[in-house]
Parts: structure tokens; sequence; C-alpha cells
């Protein structure tokens, strides 16, 4: 099996935990909005990432490290509430252990640890937090700005490298061999195979609102609106991978999860609903 597929478990795993974990962060009101039919809740969202992205951009050219230092204040606030509901007091304990280990011992293992967690925590409170129809408005939005800032402006594989050289746990990595060591994107990237968090836990938004929000029959433990939503998206990384095998360059992640998860959704509604 290449290293590359093994991505596709990560995708799996992220999923399995965001579902599991969905009913213990709604029976704790952990939503983010408080009427999740709302489309202008996904307006406020991508007009959120809009902004943190931009400051992120312009503020990393002068003071890295203090970009560094922000997003470990927010990945230590992100893991205590991400880990809350089912630790209590003593999330803010194994919060600072691993962001201790974030800052001492940035190796690719630590960095995916905390990205699954946050991953999974993140993916599941929106997915409670937004039905379907708002979360797909959504998609489609982050789909189309993936491929601007890809193809066209350049500045999210800027903003990739920027996080690989501060080794934050935003991109998830699978080394070629237990000696990786990590540095910036363009020195590890014959050595390693990356895929940004964002691209694991937007489309997983719309499995998790699926399971939440639909009334449908169950297969196991997932509905079959949310099964259904979940083949989607990984038919859609199949194709991803395929592209990032066979064309050079960097290619955007959106355009192919979020096209996955809404046709395996759409087509729930269209032959099942």
């Amino acid at each position: 099996m290449k290293a590359r597929y093994l991505l596709i478990l990560v995708y799996l795993l992220t999923v399995i935990l965001a579902l599991a974990a969905s009913p213990d962060y709604k029976k704790a009101g952990m939503q983010a909005f408080s009427d999740p039919g709302d489309v202008m809740n996904s307006v406020y969202y991508f007009a959120i990432i809009l902004v943190f992205t931009a400051f992120i951009l312009v503020v990393a050219k002068f003071k890295q490290s203090l970009i560094q230092w922000l997003m470990y204040l927010l990945i230590f606030i992100s893991m205590y509430y991400v880990l809350y509901p089912f630790l209590g007091i003593f999330s803010a304990v194994l919060s600072v252990a691993l962001l201790l280990l974030l800052i001492t011992r940035p190796n690719w293992f630590v960095i995916d640890l905390t990205a699954l967690l946050l991953a999974a925590g993140v993916t599941s409170i929106f997915g409670i937090s937004l039905s379907p129809f708002p979360v797909i408005v959504l998609l489609i939005a982050l789909a189309i700005y993936d491929f601007i800032s890809v193809y066209k402006t350049g500045h999210m594989v800027d903003l990739a490298d920027s996080i690989t050289k501060m080794k934050l746990p935003m991109l998830f990595i699978i080394p070629f061999s237990r000696s990786f060591k990590l540095k910036n994107l363009e020195k590890s990237k014959d050595k390693a195979v990356f895929m940004g968090v964002g691209d694991v836990v937007i489309p997983n938004i719309l499995v998790v609102s699926a399971q939440v929000f639909t009334d449908s029959p169950y297969i196991g433990f997932i509905k079959l609106s949310s099964f259904l939503t979940l083949i989607g998206g990984i038919l859609g990384l199949f194709f991803l991978i395929y592209i990032v095998e066979n064309r050079e360059g960097a290619h955007p992640g959106l355009p192919f999860l979020n096209a996955g998860v809404i046709t395996g959704y759409m087509s729930y509604l269209l032959f099942f609903s």
C-alpha cells in the first residue's frame, strides 16, 4: 500500500470519532449556533475563515514567532473544549501535556495525534450546529475558495508552508520512514505525504450533520444518509489522490472532497428520502 492511501484511514478515523462524540457534545450544549437551519451561519463561518487566513498570512511575514505562540494558545483552548465533555476539568491537564509535546517534541506523531483530536472535535461540534442545507452552502463556498487560493492566488500554498515550518497540527503527515524529520514543506514533500486538517474537517461536517438532522434508518451505528455522504467523501478522496499522483504541483482538496460528500448526500435525498 502506498503511504498516500493511509490518508484514507486518517479520514475514516476522524469521522468515526466525530460521529461517536456528537451525542456527548449535543448533550453538553456545545452547538456553535442557536439556529442550525440559518444559512447566515455559513456566511459568518466563511467570513471568519477569510479574515483568519488573511491575518495569519500578513503577520507571519513579519513576526512568525507571534503567530506560532498565538496558535499554541488557540490549540490549547480548542483542545480543552474538545475534551471537556469527556474529561471535565481534567481536559486542561491533557491539553497542557499535548501542548508541551508540540512545543518541545514536535515530531510527526505528536502533530498527527493532536490534529486528529482537534479535527474530530471540531467536525462534531460544527456538524451538530448546522443542518445539511447550510452545510452544503458552506461547502460550495469553501470549495470555490480553495480552488482560487491554490490555482489562482497561490496563498493557500504559502499558508501550508508557514504551518509546516511552525510544526503546527493543521496538517496530517504520513512519513515514508520512521526516521522522518519535518522541515519546511518544500524539503519534506518527497519524504512524506500531507493533508490539511481542513480537508478532513470541512467535508465531514456534512456527514455528522446528516447523522444528527435527518430521519434516516440506521446501518449499524451510522444512519443511511450519513453513510452515503461518507462514501461520497471517500470516493472524492480517492479521486484527489489520483490527481495528486498523476499531476505535478499543489492541488486543492476541497473541490473533490466537498463534491463527493454533497453528491453522496444528494443521492440519499434522491433515492431514499
